[in-house]
């Protein structure tokens, strides 16, 4: 049995000695994840996880919001680009030199933004996508956010520094972690009953999402899962029909869709039962996240960014840790140190 211990302060206790909730470099042995909380600046909720391998490797699980602006002297909306302000700031206090890869699920700026500044300010040795290409015209707008990826990529591929990746591929990130991707096939998934999409969410926005490159990583004896953006009628319809049920098993999952209602389904909680799911998402949206009482009620505790901050898990293999930023209770301007 996996066991775990959250805390919700500044300190973990270690050895019967307390040391910060802050190390300095990640110690080897140890799996830890680090998802930021994301300001709010009506750009997207975003999402960015920094995964500190046991061997000491360091990669990216998309990297936040970042949308470019004409009109902010930043020249980002709301001043803001997660890989700036959020993502370097924890490299150099964590004492980290190199990003050793970039895992970008899908082509929307609230996950890949933060790495249109990152990639001229930092070392990236690669990046993981999974090659997905919106099939349709594109209006100015996202011709603009999906056609910015697409040059991004490009970089990287002409660099040499490119993989795609699609189901039952496996990821050489560390050698004490075995990485597989999950979705999505290499023939990409469909337009599943668009009669029944909302006008407000056109194709660009869930066909992306369906595709987006899903990982499951196990260390160990404890599975952590990242699907991306995937949406409710495309995980029912196209995702958990594509792969055995045991495939999505996980004991931490990253919350698909930032945890909101469009992408979450009792299907899929069912089949993943999380102990612990993480969903990375502002205070203005919490209200509007299904996924404390979805994932609840298949027994797993639920933890919001907009509510707790940044929140990391520390894993062994065997047991895991989490660790969040504040407590629930106590005033969302409250903060700690950087993670």
């Amino acid at each position: 049995m996996i066991k775990y211990v959250s805390v919700c302060v500044c300190f973990l206790f270690l050895g019967g000695s307390l040391a910060s909730a802050s190390p300095t470099q990640n110690p080897k042995g140890k799996f830890i994840l680090t998802i930021f909380e994301m300001p709010d600046i009506h750009a997207g909720a975003g999402l960015a996880v920094v995964l500190q391998t046991p061997g000491g490797h360091t990669y990216l699980y998309d990297t936040g919001v970042g949308d470019p602006s004409k009109s902010d002297p930043s020249g980002w909306v709301g001043g803001f680009n997660a890989g700036r302000d959020l993502i370097i700031p924890f490299l150099q206090k964590n004492n980290i030199k190199e990003i050793d890869g970039v895992v970008i699920s899908h082509a929307h700026l609230d996950h890949y933004g933060g790495l249109l500044w990152l990639v001229d300010h930092f070392p990236i040795k690669k990046l993981y996508d999974s090659g997905y290409e919106f099939p349709g015209k594109l209006s100015p707008d996202w011709q603009s956010e999906l056609g910015g990826y697409t040059k991004l990529r490009e970089r990287f591929k002409a660099r040499g520094e490119y993989q795609e990746a699609h189901t039952g591929d496996k990821l050489n990130l560390d050698d004490q972690l075995d990485v597989e991707v999950i979705a999505p096939p290499k023939t990409f998934f469909g337009d599943v009953h668009p009669e029944r999409r909302k006008a407000s969410d056109p194709p660009e926005h869930y066909l992306v999402n369906a595709n987006s490159l899903e990982l499951r990583i196990r260390y160990g004896k404890v599975v952590f899962l990242f699907p991306g953006d995937i949406q409710k009628e495309d995980q029912v319809e196209s995702l958990l029909p594509s792969l055995p049920p045991g495939k999505f098993k996980a004991d931490i999952l990253i919350a698909p869709g930032h945890g909101i209602n469009t992408a979450q389904t009792p299907e899929f909680a069912a089949v993943v039962r999380p102990k612990v799911v993480i969903a990375s998402v502002f205070t203005r949206y919490v209200a509007n996240s299904s996924a404390p009482e979805i994932y609840g009620k298949v027994g797993a505790k639920v933890y919001i960014t907009g509510l707790q901050g940044w929140i990391r898990v520390t894993s062994d293999g065997e047991h895991y840790k989490v660790v969040t930023e504040r407590s629930v209770n106590r005033s969302s301007n409250s903060r700690t140190k950087l993670p």
